[in-house]
């Protein structure tokens, strides 16, 4: 689906409060379950893909967030199996500005 045009990745989602998250998000699909770890090639590809959008849309970067937290109850992905920090800190290392991404998801957590 183009950037510029709505796909149905969130259904009923809230974000900062803000509703129909698929009205102003770009969601990224990991294939897997809530249990099982994501592979390598699943956190670079992740890296590469999210280092792309945050390239080209930089307002973007400070606002990483996961189904669970637009629709929690309803989605649950990525899960518990998916390591946030590993992610954050690939992003890091590949100089996507992620001080504001880990901010974003350490209140995130802390709610």
């Amino acid at each position: 689906v183009p950037f510029d045009q709505r796909a149905w990745h969130a259904g009923v989602s809230l974000y900062q409060g803000r509703d129909r998250c698929n009205d102003f998000s770009i969601g990224i699909e990991l294939e897997g379950t809530d249990q099982l770890p994501y592979t390598e090639a699943q956190y670079r590809t992740l890296q590469a893909v999210t280092v792309l959008l945050a390239e080209h849309y930089p307002p973007l970067a400070a606002h990483i967030a996961g189904h669970c937290d637009i629709a929690p109850g309803r989605k649950t992905d990525p899960g518990p199996a998916f390591d946030w920090d590993r992610y954050l800190a690939s992003l890091e290392q590949r100089g996507a500005p992620a001080d504001a991404m880990l901010e974003t998801r350490k209140r995130e957590r802390n709610r």
